[in-house]
């Protein structure tokens, strides 16, 4: 073969490796990317079941605290942090490798439990002292207490604002994360437990337990401009990512009210476990995860048909309340 010829095909030999190896560096970066996670507080079970969504299944059940309830996973980080109220503490998790790394003691009360983006910042809501402490993850120390209404639950880290639902105050306080003062304190209706806010940031939702019935909140108002019945002794609720759908969790009616957020009514009602507590939905927006405190099962509702396809059984006591699907890398 003439010197020319052989140059001509070591080169296009050489492409070709070269378009192959990248090609399958690129499908096996692909294949290492998992999907989201759904971690459960089982809080009778003193567990976490950690639960694959793409074949919506428990790969995984971790000792995590005493009495865990409440759980927010980062972002943008790889921590899941869980409030252990009779522990006093929280728990942290790697969620890279399913291993606790840490304890932190809190306080009296740990039941709600929010972070910012990156999860350096951990808000716990004190139910006992009426405060949020507010825990540097890095340092896992409580770098300041901030004071709020009574019997403070949901709470969820916007940018730089902290919503906070006072169960006992029948109030709302929005705060500045940067100073930690609050700005606005809105009345909303009773017992405000749970809190779902809208993908634009413009919309809070607070579910409130005793007067079965939402309350929607314009942001930069400061005020409620509308109140939804929904059904009997409402806990939490999650807004789907294109914003159109409000979920909502109805404890004594084991149903989930589903509300059309564009005109706010209720569209269609599911029924799912006993006594539904959290519930979170795929980044994707396809499946809504709802984790039933009374029968220790997750009922999974394709969003396309409004309903349940799926049951996962988990531990006693699952509670999952706050944000406790992962987003996807």
């Amino acid at each position: 073969m003439p010197k020319q010829s052989c140059l001509v095909f070591l080169k296009a030999a050489l492409f070709k490796a070269a378009f192959f190896i990248a090609f399958t560096l690129s499908i096996t970066a692909c294949e290492s990317q998992h999907v989201p996670y759904a971690y459960i507080t089982n809080q009778l079970s003193d567990n976490l079941s950690v639960i694959d969504t793409e074949t919506q299944a428990v790969i995984k059940t971790i000792d995590i605290g005493h009495r865990p309830a409440g759980i927010a996973v980062s972002k943008h980080g790889h921590t899941a942090f869980i409030s252990n109220p009779e522990g006093l503490d929280i728990t942290l998790l790697d969620t890279t490798t399913l291993n606790v790394t840490a304890h932190i003691p809190v306080g009296a009360g740990p039941v709600g439990i929010a972070t910012n983006h990156d999860g350096s910042l951990v808000y716990i809501a004190d139910w006992f002292q009426h405060k949020i402490s507010v825990v540097d993850s890095h340092t896992q120390k409580i770098i300041t207490t901030i004071p709020v209404g009574n019997s403070p639950a949901g709470m969820i880290v916007n940018n730089q604002h902290l919503y906070v639902a006072n169960r006992d105050d029948n109030t709302v306080m929005i705060i500045d994360t940067k100073t930690n003062q609050i700005l606005h304190t809105i009345t909303v209706g009773t017992a405000p437990f749970g809190l779902a806010l809208s993908p634009d940031g413009k919309t809070l939702y607070s579910v409130n337990v005793r007067s079965s019935d939402v309350s929607v909140i314009n942001i930069n108002q400061a005020k409620v401009t509308r109140t939804i019945n929904v059904g009997s002794w409402p806990y939490c609720a999650v807004v789907s990512p294109d914003g159109q759908y409000l979920y909502v969790t109805n404890q004594d009616d084991s149903t989930i009210s589903v509300i059309d957020t564009v005109n706010p009514s209720i569209i269609s009602t599911i029924d799912v476990g006993d006594s539904p507590e959290g519930i979170d939905i795929t980044p994707d927006g396809k499946f809504v995860y709802v984790v039933n405190w009374g029968d220790g099962s997750v009922s999974i509702i394709d969003t396309s048909t409004q309903q349940v396809t799926a049951t996962i059984d988990v531990g006693q006591g699952s509670r999952s309340f706050g944000k406790f699907i992962s987003q996807s890398p």
